[in-house]
């Protein structure tokens, strides 16, 4: 009863700050929340990252010498959801694989052709996965339709069993069951399945991205147009990030390796850099004024880890 009341206060509390920020940018125009608001938010995010710490395992030496392959909808994800994982497992010698799912093309569709931004955000992630420690021998692109993979899980699963196949590794990374995107639940739901088939037993880790956008981690006012709903639904979703105690498992620190991390998500210049000539063109510092890149640049990473086929 104890642990209901708690977390029924704090969603109360979520929805309410999060309300009352909207209003007000609704109807005044402001664009920041109040020094009380973000005292709250401050110190509950304080307060969840030590519940994480102490509850949540950490790597031991099997996970981090196993060979892994990282299975990522889109460009960038793998650098967002477990760049400094596969940098210290790079570093370590451990034989690291990545496959990108999408094309990543829909990402700017109004602003630039589906086949120039194919081509770039390619060789944007040839060069991050450099970055990280890895060859391009290392990488493989799928190419089926950015935001479409939800109609395709089927023909996702039949490209992903070969692969799983011909390598076998000791663990699979994908993104996170629990995260929002139609892309990455697609990809994860493929990726279950082809593991199935494969039959061979291994460690899983899902990894969050867009799970992270929700209060406190990040606030709906001064966000990009729209963008305060998903906050909202996703604060719902995840009780203003209780849920996280229980859906994941695992925390791995990688300051060592977030200078690396943060060199390689950089290297993903069309979602990181505005071009001069287009002032519309949106990156992901825009996005909740920054907090959610920056909750994903900390120095530490998280997951959800099984075990399957054992």
């Amino acid at each position: 009863m104890k642990n209901l009341l708690t977390k029924t206060v704090c969603l109360t509390q979520a929805i309410s700050a999060t309300m009352h920020v909207q209003c007000r940018a609704n109807n005044t125009g402001e664009r920041m929340m109040d020094t009380h608001t973000w005292d709250v938010r401050q110190a509950l995010c304080r307060i969840l990252d030590s519940r994480m710490r102490r509850r949540f395992k950490p790597f031991d030496v099997a996970d981090w010498s196993a060979s892994s392959v990282i299975f990522a909808p889109h460009p960038d994800d793998e650098t967002l959801g477990c760049g400094g994982v596969s940098a210290k497992k790079l570093a370590s010698g451990v034989e690291v694989r990545f496959v990108f799912v999408t094309d990543g093309a829909a990402s700017h569709r109004r602003l630039i052709s589906p086949e120039e931004l194919r081509s770039r955000r390619e060789s944007e992630a040839l060069e991050a996965v450099h970055r990280l420690g890895a060859s391009s021998e290392s990488v493989t692109f799928l190419r089926f339709p950015d935001a479409e993979a939800s109609h395709h899980i089927h023909a996702i699963t039949k490209a992903f069993v070969p692969l799983l196949e011909r390598w076998r590794p000791q663990s699979v990374f994908v993104t996170h069951a629990k995260d929002p995107p139609s892309d990455h639940i697609a990809v994860n739901a493929a990726v279950r399945a082809a593991l199935r088939w494969h039959g061979r037993p291994l460690t899983v880790f899902e990894y969050p991205v867009w799970y992270w956008y929700h209060w406190p981690w990040v606030r709906p006012a001064g966000d990009l147009p729209g963008m305060w709903r998903t906050t909202l639904r996703q604060t719902v979703k995840t009780v203003a990030g209780l849920r996280a105690l229980s859906a994941l498992n695992t925390l791995v620190p990688i300051g060592e390796f977030l200078d690396v991390k943060r060199h390689a998500l950089a290297a993903h210049v069309s979602q990181t850099q505005r071009p001069e000539d287009k002032d519309d063109w949106q990156t992901l510092s825009d996005l909740s004024s920054g907090e959610f890149v920056a909750r994903l640049l900390a120095d530490h990473e998280v997951f959800t880890r099984y075990r399957v086929n054992f």
